[in-house]
């Protein structure tokens, strides 16, 4: 082997046992992290998980939460971040807070989440809410890791009785249709759709039998007919994104129908503000089943 060769191994060698060395140290010092049934370092790194431990935890447990929990389009506890150490994600912010729970979302920030596992961290993860029960499910999730299993209770308790005062009654159901930006529709296995339908609608996503997102061509929006068009707030920047809410044909079909934004922060995550969604959406369904039976006395 040469010399050149040799000093290079060497090289290689040496920055192989210092990672090596260093990862151990990471490790030993990880395995010997106290460890508590009711977490006081509690990092959450998911818009969704932050907003359910703003709510369910006190705060000063609560070490960090995502950048996103302080964008008012995003978050409805925007304004209660400041004093909260914001994230985005990395291993490298996360580490050095030595938190003792590390919630995290379902599809977000995987090599953080698999990292930190392998460290040996306490990490709980949020699946997506696709409906009511699993806003519930989620809020039991968060409560359970957290140890405030009946603050967790009393927040569904809260929930669920909102939803009983704007029940829908037994009448005819309008159709409405959700319209995102470019073009996108919800359907069923979405928490929006489940929102919609339990204000007291039916969804143009259900009948098209859509699971899930996908995008919805105008033609069949118009030919629907529907009742009510649900629109997404428009994305700042994204002037091609929301050319679909300013098309002349879509702006002649509502020109005498309802239509309403609904705030993404409502029900972007399985949180209970999802109720404040189905509130006002049942206050609209109100008024267009009211404008439906003028029409029909008119005729």
């Amino acid at each position: 082997m040469s010399p050149f060769v040799q000093r290079g191994w060497r090289r290689r060698s040496c920055r192989f046992h210092a990672a090596i060395a260093a990862a151990v140290l990471i490790v030993s010092v990880t395995s010997t992290m106290p460890t508590s049934a009711r977490p006081e370092r509690i990092v959450s790194m998911n818009l969704c998980s932050d907003q359910l431990v703003m709510l369910l935890a006190d705060r000063e447990r609560i070490l960090s939460v995502s950048y996103l929990a302080a964008d008012p389009q995003s978050s409805a506890l925007a304004g209660d971040v400041a004093g909260i150490t914001l994230n985005h994600g990395l291993a490298e912010e996360v580490l050095p807070m030595e938190p003792d729970l590390i919630l995290a979302g379902a599809f977000t920030t995987r090599p953080t989440v698999f990292l930190l596992r392998k460290l040996g961290y306490a990490v709980v993860e949020l699946p997506v809410a696709e409906d009511l029960d699993g806003v519930r499910a989620n809020i039991r999730i968060v409560a359970g890791a957290i140890g405030e299993p009946e603050r967790g209770e009393a927040t569904i308790a809260a929930f669920d009785s909102k939803l009983r005062r704007r029940a829908p009654g037994s009448g005819p159901r309008p159709l409405a249709v959700l319209y995102w930006a470019n073009g996108y529709t919800s359907g069923t296995a979405t928490l929006a759709n489940a929102a919609v339908e339990a204000a007291g609608f039916r969804t143009l996503g259900r009948e098209l039998g859509l699971t899930g997102t996908g995008q919805l061509p105008l033609e069949t929006l118009i030919a629907a007919d529907p009742d009510i068009l649900i629109m997404g707030r428009k994305r700042e920047g994204a002037a091609l994104a929301n050319e679909t809410f300013r098309h002349p044909a879509l702006r002649r079909a509502f020109a005498a129908r309802s239509s309403v934004k609904m705030p993404d922060y409502l029900w972007v995550c399985g949180t209970p503000f999802v109720a404040e969604a189905i509130m006002r959406l049942s206050e609209v369904r109100e008024g267009v089943q009211g404008a439906r039976h003028g029409q029909t006395e008119d005729r």
